[in-house]
């Protein structure tokens, strides 16, 4: 029974590829340019800023959120802790290593704010210190050189 499933799901695409025009060959190769590309180039660098940005735009969409909750007294302090101790892992996850501005105040940004461990609860987050707000201020002018405005999405509340 499954030689003709598959029998029939083989025929099936070829009367497909017949119907598109496709011969199953690749005659349709394109002509060489004389152009050498690498296979693993690097992605664009202000793609990859850009992508920074909107990460560190998620990290503070994370914290304002969490603040609104606790000030509208939906979630206690300790939750609230919690979602920064999340963004600050999100934060660090963010590539920091290049030499652009962006990577340079992302790299300022997780020196400013150090991961915390979920776990230990012991270290204080330092979110929403004058190092954090500093280190996003600095931010601003790069993300915005790459057409990546830093921007806060609300999700919580009514």
């Amino acid at each position: 029974m499954r030689g003709k499933q598959v029998a029939g799901a083989s025929a099936l695409v070829l009367v497909a590829l017949m119907v598109a025009g496709c011969s199953g060959e690749s005659s349709a190769l394109p002509e060489p340019t004389g152009e050498v590309v690498q296979a693993d180039a690097p992605v664009d660098d202000a793609a990859q800023d850009a992508a920074a940005c909107a990460a560190v735009s998620d990290v503070m969409s994370i914290v304002e959120n969490a603040d609104i909750a606790l000030s509208e007294g939906r979630v206690a302090v300790q939750e609230q802790q919690g979602w920064y101790e999340v963004a600050t892992h999100v934060l660090h996850r963010i590539p920091s290593s290049g030499d652009s501005a962006v990577s340079q105040g992302v790299a300022d940004l997780q020196e400013a704010v150090p991961a915390v461990e979920l776990w230990a609860r012991t270290e204080p987050t330092v979110i929403r210190s004058d190092a954090w707000r500093d280190a996003l201020s600095a931010l601003d002018e790069p993300c915005l050189a790459v057409d990546s405005e830093l921007t806060i999405s609300m999700f919580t509340g009514g």
